[in-house]
């Protein structure tokens, strides 16, 4: 599998200094001086150096220094439609290993087929187009994954949070009947110190009779009174028969 960017390319030798900034761009690039071979390339720009063959250098430099979007976009701008089919394969594949580096799968597979329009027996552009297609499905599949473990993790902070509400509920619903229940018992505990309460007050108060009650208790006493007087009357009767005998 190959994502090293392809060669480095030269201008013509018809403008000799911006050729000179050029070969100068590519030898700093060549042994990783990064910085001073922009310096180089945008030299050869000021003076009027083939912009294609510019861009697409300094595309190669920011790749080496990972800068891939700012890579893709410069690859970009070297395609000119007055260069080689070859040239313009160069650029499409480079711009699909840019896309690849930033797992911009889409773009990378668009400029691979790109690629292989230009040049068909690049067998480097068809494996990683293979490449770009399998690692598009893996990230499809991974973010539909991410998705599904995003959407149980939700599910289950829902459920977590009605199981913690029902149980809110549970327990205030149990602490109002426990309360409901207290009430009752102090109700019924107080409702039975008020009729012992009564009932002490009841004891200590003489009972009031009714009339008839009365009546009736006074009849008795008439009777018994009477009965007294009679039995009295008999015992003197007695007295006097046993005193006139013995006479």
């Amino acid at each position: 599998m190959r994502f090293f960017v392809l060669l480095l390319l030269t201008t013509c030798a018809s403008a000799a200094l911006p050729s000179r900034e050029v070969s100068q761009g590519n030898k700093a690039a060549e042994s990783g001086q990064f910085d001073q071979a922009q310096y180089h390339y945008v030299k050869a720009l000021e003076n009027h150096a083939d912009t294609s063959t510019v861009m697409y250098n300094l595309g190669n430099v920011l790749y080496s220094a990972g800068e891939y979007e700012r890579a893709k976009q410069l690859y970009g701008a070297s395609l000119d439609s007055t260069r080689s089919n070859e040239q313009l394969a160069r650029s499409f594949y480079n711009m699909g290993n840019a896309g690849m580096q930033a797992q911009k799968y889409d773009e990378a597979i668009a400029s691979y087929i790109e690629a292989l329009r230009r040049d068909p027996e690049d067998g480097d552009a068809r494996e990683n187009l293979e490449l770009a297609l399998r690692m598009k499905k893996q990230s499809e599949q991974q973010q539909q994954q991410q998705q599904q473990q995003q959407q149980d993790k939700q599910d289950r902070k829902q459920d977590q949070k009605q199981d913690q509400q029902e149980n809110q509920d549970q327990q205030q619903q149990n602490e109002q009947q426990q309360e409901q229940q207290q009430n009752q018992d102090q109700q019924q505990q107080q409702q039975q110190q008020d009729q012992k309460q009564q009932q002490r007050q009841q004891q200590a108060q003489p009972q009031q009779m009714s009339k008839e009650e009365a009546e009736q208790l006074l009849n008795a006493l008439l009777q018994n009174e009477q009965n007294t007087i009679e039995q009295v009357r008999k015992v003197k009767a007695e007295k006097r028969k046993k005193r006139s005998k013995d006479w």
